[in-house]
């Protein structure tokens, strides 16, 4: 072989050639980002729009549907989903992962555009944007000190909002807690009526008080002038004493309402407990940071950490900024420990080369391959534009025994030769020449099952891309090296003739004997064609009986990662103010403050979501110990304070533990769509009544809620016309009223606050209140009770669509002891028989959706590497019959998957199926060993009998040797060392080493004796027709 005969004649060149990659993978180590999971892009565009006063289900009948209507023949639309709430519209569009994010954007505005005379004329714009659905942030830091709440909240709205926005890659800065300075001018209605001024117009009159404009300029002479008015407050004294005309004269400000240095109302509040010290801290602000889309999470964490003592100098004295969560610490500690995984494995397989050479110079000449095919595979993952993630680490890892097989088999063919008395330069040139097709064999099958993987255009297709080009190109390099750097160092620093040690003589009696037993074992499979049919049906049962226990065995869509972090979401009864809800929080913090395994809880009074806003409702993040420090899982943890918090009074609690590999809770999620929201309702009740006690479903939710009760104000039209009153005049009061309405900005330094005038609240804190309140038109007094009808009817929080149908969300979570395939069968099963009206359905979403879909892609892309698999042997051994015989490997090794994942108690997920399909590429390469040598013994004349035992004593050690390499190189995944992302690992190394074991046991009996009696009924076929032409010459 040309590259081989190059190696040993020319070692400096190729040695320079390998060192150039080397050398850059080295850089490309030191350089290279770290992240927990690939970047996979999913398009999502979200059109966000504002319209004042409106409640959820105006917004849905004159916003939310005729932009639905607009956008939906947009193409490659995945779905759309809306909420349409109090005041506002959000309608997200998720695409099909094929689509272009950037022309999906623009052609959602161009739709928005179209249509955008047919909505509201008090409707904002409404705003196209990308969205990035994994944009959750990385980063939660604590704002505290001696400050009251306002000033902490000035101090990070005013300065630190806009110095961490500054860092590069930081998207977005959201703060919470605290409260946001404003000046409040209040009046009463009995003010309003007296002096018969209307609000609209007082915020006019301060609007127009409170200017600078420029004049212009003038020159005189050479000397130009600039003109400028400078009218604007100075100080909240001079907003007091304003002149306000009135029809009974001039009035000050300060003796129509009362001006307050007051804040907006507090509608959210967050909470810091640390629970080791049993702090508990009320007077804080919550500062996220979430990244940009492009941006590395660890880069930017290591940004912010080092320009945070900066930004520290410039705060007052006794004020702190303390970082409370960072992703980039799991990052890390998962790469690290996947990492760690890699160099155990290739250490373990050393020692494994070592046992079975028992030379270090031959272990040194075997070993080698790892470390270069690994090094040099950091040079196109650079390229290619890859970071260090769980995939291409996991991808490099399960790499390790696979990379060092071929230069097993070369190696121990260089043996052979060179204990024939070959020379060991011409040993080295020979032996690797010799099975160079057979290494080829293995090497393109080991490739060409990532194929199917690698070009699935679905989110699991993204998802594992990078997984599988790494392993493909660490393959390559690996088959490169064993043609290069294995010929080249036998060559060099092999000896003539081995010399053993002691160990070496000891191993390899014992090894003997294994291949003596096998031998003989083998001897009588083939014995008769009795023998090595009835094997070959012992092995039919067990892949039969195998299959059989699939169902046993869990399925769920991709294993939830322990990341230390937990959520509750907590949601009242309506009407509870924020004050209330802290109340039921400190009920919460009480309960959990026993627990070790908790070190601190960050509380968000006023949300508990996406969507829902509200005084009722609360969000919770708590931040775990280190997993080396607890015994309990995230997940066994939410089942405990799910339990613990199931009984506080009036307060409904969801504890969730973790998230997928994919960022996101992949709980249970399904779609209940009809036409009408009050049969939605009813059904709702009826399903959640059916399903609440399905085993293994816990933290079963919906979105629908009651919404608050809603004074309904209905013009009375005649009355309006005949004192001239339109409805706008009648809006306008009732807001600038009840809401108020911010009227200009007072200037202090650089900041500037809202000027908001308002009623006091005592004015309009009853139905009956809102029915006397005063309404100016035209300079005369009226009750609004004299101009429209006031009705008190129940309100809807919110109204969602899913493809434009109105739909109410089921959610669930898995239990610690079930699986997603379980529930969502459990639940099926119980739908089953109910009676759904004409036009309603269940659609199944989230991660149940994905699970299906998974499901599907994982069989197609099997079944094509199988049949790739096949085109590829076929081409190779220049044969339609043998491929088949080497195929007969992979439903060998289904009882070891199925058999491991029980014993283990591991499920079918999307890592263990990635398994299954990459063992098609691995199990067939003992198979191809074997029937090559046979085909070189049969062409040089042995029979077949022969042929076969002659092939399983030659390749009985290299077999053995390359399984166990491959097996003991990813025993560190299957036994899970590291604790950060051991549960995407763990299947990995759990279902190969099982799959890979079995297969190879059975490989070594069951191929042989297929071949066997596949060759003596052709050559019964051959003989048969020799001894049938003397019989028709003799008629």
């Amino acid at each position: 072989m040309f590259l081989s005969d190059l190696s040993v004649d020319r070692p400096v060149l190729v040695s320079m050639a390998l060192f150039v990659f080397i050398v850059f993978g080295v850089l490309a180590y030191f350089s290279m980002p770290l992240n927990l999971m690939p970047d996979v892009k999913i398009p999502y565009v979200v059109v966000q729009s504002v319209y004042p006063g409106a409640g959820p289900s105006e917004v849905e009948t004159q916003v939310t549907k005729k932009i639905e209507d607009a956008i939906a023949t947009v193409s490659l639309i995945d779905y759309i989903q809306s909420y349409s709430l109090e005041n506002v519209s959000i309608v997200m569009v998720a695409f099909k992962i094929q689509k272009n994010v950037d022309i999906a954007n623009q052609e959602i505005k161009d739709k928005i555009d179209a249509i955008i005379r047919d909505l509201p004329s008090d409707l904002q714009k409404p705003i196209v944007q990308k969205m990035d659905i994994n944009a959750i942030p990385f980063m939660d830091i604590i704002l505290s000190g001696n400050l009251d709440g306002k000033a902490l909240y000035e101090l990070a709205d005013t300065k630190l909002k806009d110095r961490f926005g500054q860092i590069e890659g930081i998207a977005q800065v959201d703060i919470s807690g605290g409260n946001k300075r404003q000046i409040q001018v209040q009046l009463n209605d009995q003010t309003v009526f007296q002096n018969k001024i209307s609000l609209a117009q007082l915020m006019q009159i301060l609007a127009a008080q409170n200017m600078d404009m420029p004049a212009g300029n003038f020159q005189r002479g050479t000397q130009e002038y600039s003109v400028r008015l400078k009218g604007k407050f100075e100080s909240l004294d001079e907003i007091a004493n304003a002149n306000i005309p009135t029809p009974t004269g001039i009035k000050k400000l300060r003796d129509l309402a009362n001006v307050i240095d007051g804040a907006e109302d507090v509608r959210t509040r967050a909470i810091y407990f640390d629970v080791p010290k049993k702090v508990l801290d009320q007077n804080i602000v919550h500062i996220s940071l979430t990244n940009a889309s492009d941006a590395n999470v660890v880069t930017i964490s290591d940004e912010v950490r080092k320009n945070l003592p900066e930004i520290e100098e410039d705060l007052p004295a006794g004020v702190s900024l303390n970082i409370v969560r960072d992703t980039s610490d799991f990052i890390k500690s998962t790469v690290s420990d996947t990492f760690t995984n890699i160099w155990l494995g290739i250490l373990f397989t050393g020692l494994i080369l070592l046992i079975f050479l028992h030379d270090l110079r031959s272990t040194l000449i075997v070993a080698l391959s790892m470390p270069i095919s690994i090094i040099s595979t950091f040079v196109f993952m650079q390229i290619a534009g890859f970071s260090f993630n769980m995939m291409t680490l996991i991808g490099i890892s399960t790499s390790v025994g696979i990379l060092v097989s071929n230069s097993v088999v070369v190696i121990e063919n260089i043996f052979r030769h060179r204990d024939e008395g070959v020379p060991v330069r011409d040993a080295a040139k020979r032996g690797a020449a010799e099975i160079a097709i057979a290494v080829l064999a293995s090497t393109l099958t080991n490739i060409v099952v990532f194929l199917p993987v690698a070009t699935m255009g679905s989110l699991v297709g993204q998802f594992f891309r990078e997984f599988a080009y790494t392993v493909t190109i660490a393959t390559i390099f690996s088959l490169v090296t064993s043609f290069t750097v294995t010929p080249m160092l036998a060559s060099r620093i092999l000896t003539g003739k081995e010399k053993k040690n002691k160990f070496g003589i000891a191993f390899d009696n014992l090894f003997d004997k294994f291949e003596a037993s096998y031998k003989k074992f083998l001897g009588t499979v083939l014995s008769s064609k009795k023998h090595s049919r009835n094997i070959i049906i012992i092995s039919v049962i067990l892949v039969v009986g195998s299959l059989a226990l699939m169902p046993v065995i869990g399925l769920e869509f991709i294993p939830e990662i322990d990341q230390g972090e937990m959520s509750i979401t907590v949601e009242l009864p309506e009407g509870y103010n924020l004050d209330q809800t802290a109340d039921v929080l400190e009920i919460v913090h009480q309960r959990l403050a026993n627990h070790k395994e908790i070190e601190h809880i960050i509380t968000n009074l006023g949300s508990s979501g996406f969507v829902n806003t509200g005084t009722n409702l609360a969000s919770a993040r708590i931040k775990l110990v280190d997993r080396a420090d607890r015994k309990k899982s995230a997940k066994q943890l939410a089942e405990i304070f799910s339990k613990e918090l199931a009984d506080v009074p009036n307060a409904k609690i969801i504890v969730s533990a973790g998230s997928s590999a994919m960022g996101q809770v992949m709980g249970m999620e399904f779609y209940l769509q009809g036409q009408d929201n009050a049969r939605l309702e009813q059904l709702k009740n009826q399903i959640t009544e059916l399903i609440k006690d399905t085993p293994g479903l816990m933290n079963l939710d919906t979105s629908s809620r009651g919404g608050r009760p809603e004074l309904t104000i209905i013009p009375k039209r005649d009355q309006m016309s005949a004192v001239n009153a339109t409805v706008y005049d009648l809006a306008i009061s009732l807001r600038a009223a009840v809401e108020g309405m911010v009227s200009t900005e007072y200037h202090e330094g650089d900041n500037q606050y809202d000027i908001k005038i308002s009623l006091a609240d005592d004015a309009v804190d009853t139905p009956d209140k809102i029915r006397n309140l005063t309404i100016l038109i035209n300079g005369q007094p009226y009750l609004l009770s004299q101009l429209a009808d006031i009705e008190v009817k129940p309100g809807a929080s919110n109204i969602i669509h899913r493809d434009r149908a109105k739909t109410i969300v089921f959610t669930g979570e898995i239990a610690e002891d079930a699986t997603m395939g379980d529930v969502m069968n459990a639940v099926q099963e119980k739908l089953q028989d109910f009676n759904f009206p004409s036009g309603y359905k269940i659609v199944w979403g989230g991660g149940a959706k994905m699970l299906n879909e998974t499901v599907v892609a994982m069989l197609q892309a099997f079944l094509l590497a199988v049949l790739l698999t096949y085109m590829m042997l076929a081409a190779i051994l220049e044969s339609f019959l043998q491929p088949l015989f080497i195929l007969g490997t992979v439903p060998l090794a289904l009882i070891g998957v199925i058999l491991s994942l029980l014993i283990t108690h591991q499920t079918f997920n999307i890592v263990s199926m990635m398994s299954v399909v990459m063992l098609v590429g691995v199990v067939v390469n003992n198979a191809i060993l074997l029937l090559d040598y046979a085909n070189m013994r049969r062409k040089q004349g042995a029979a077949p009998h022969d042929a076969l035992m002659e092939a399983g004593e030659a390749k009985l050690k290299p077999i053995v040797m390359s399984t166990l390499s491959i097996v003991i190189g990813m025993l560190p995944m299957a036994i899970g060392i590291g604790a950060a992302g051991r549960e995407l690992r763990k299947p990995m190394g759990i279902v190969t080493i099982g799959g890979l074991l079995v297969a190879t046991f059975m490989t070594l009996v069951i191929i042989p004796a297929f071949y066997y009696l596949v060759i003596q009924k052709e050559n019964n076929r051959k003989n048969g027709k020799k001894n049938q032409v003397p019989q028709i010459e003799n008629q």
